[in-house]
């Protein structure tokens, strides 16, 4: 009876690890495909989904590098994309917890409707949006900015509800008493803020970052509207203009430009993975 209990259970355990490994495979075919179309000729790349090919090269590298004149290369696009990346990130994370701070340790009038509209803004798709923001931001003159203005400011103002809403949840499972502690010897509210719960909220505020990072390099619409000068495109941009409908288009190296644009969200994500997870599963089931 226990050597059969015992199979039963190797043989469910078996069964499950093969679904996921074939799935992940599935899943993750794409991408390896891709890598492998990057040492592919353009003929090669249409000849079958096969990952491998039979004569490799680096001419989709060597061409993804090459500067083909204009005030615009590979170098120049990341340098670019990192430039307004970073300071989303950093001021998504600053005014994000602020507000789920706000919401979640302090009463105040009408604190419950206002939270009631923040989450209400989850259903507000983008792209309503983005006839009045065009509009608001031309007025001001700050399209076309150098200094990616459009689409820097207004992560100033939390305007990210779903990290908001996650960063609440975890707030929610931290004690209060850690607050009352910090009160006793003397901390105001943001001393108690910087000093003992964002220690707390580092992996929330580290999966935020993470998705900000991700999601604002591989934006392509908010810099299609607010960025007019090509010297100032980001990689989604660059990538895009590389595409020369009339020429012909070299896929190696369309895919190469892809495959380096991704490396540094890539590096990122694992080197943050654990407290990514964390954040993620702990913000789902806290409150």
């Amino acid at each position: 009876m226990q050597a059969e209990s015992k199979f039963k259970h190797n043989l469910n355990t078996f069964l499950r690890y093969f679904v996921l490994v074939l799935v992940g495979l599935i899943m993750i075919y794409p991408l390896l495909w891709m890598i492998g179309a990057t040492f592919k000729s353009n003929a090669d790349i249409f000849s079958g989904i096969g990952l491998f090919t039979s004569n490799p090269t680096l001419e989709g590298y060597q061409a993804a590098m090459t500067n083909y004149g204009g005030d615009i290369n590979i170098l120049r696009a990341m340098i670019n994309t990192f430039s307004y990346v970073i300071p989303k990130v950093v001021f998504t994370v600053i005014s994000v917890t602020l507000t789920a701070y706000g919401f979640g340790r302090f009463e105040f009038k009408g604190r419950a409707f206002l939270f009631s509209v923040l989450m209400a803004t989850l259903f507000l798709p983008q792209v309503v949006l983005n006839v009045p923001q065009y509009l608001l931001f031309s007025k001001l003159n700050w399209v076309g900015s150098s200094w990616y203005l459009p689409i820097i400011v207004p992560t100033l103002c939390a305007i990210d509800t779903t990290f908001v809403f996650q960063m609440t949840q975890f707030l929610r499972g931290v004690p209060r008493d850690l607050d009352e502690a910090a009160k006793i010897d003397g901390c105001t509210a943001l001393q108690t803020l910087v000093k003992v719960i964002v220690p707390m909220l580092m992996p929330s505020i580290t999966s935020v970052a993470l998705f900000q990072f991700m999601w604002s390099s591989n934006d392509f619409m908010g810099p299609l509207l607010y960025v007019n000068s090509p010297a100032k495109y980001p990689m989604a941009l660059f990538v895009k203009m590389s595409m020369d409908a009339d020429a012909g288009t070299s896929w190696n190296r369309i895919l190469a430009m892809s495959l380096i644009s991704m490396i540094p969200s890539l590096i990122v994500f694992f080197l943050a993975q654990d407290q990514f997870v964390e954040g993620i599963s702990a913000g789902g089931v806290k409150g």
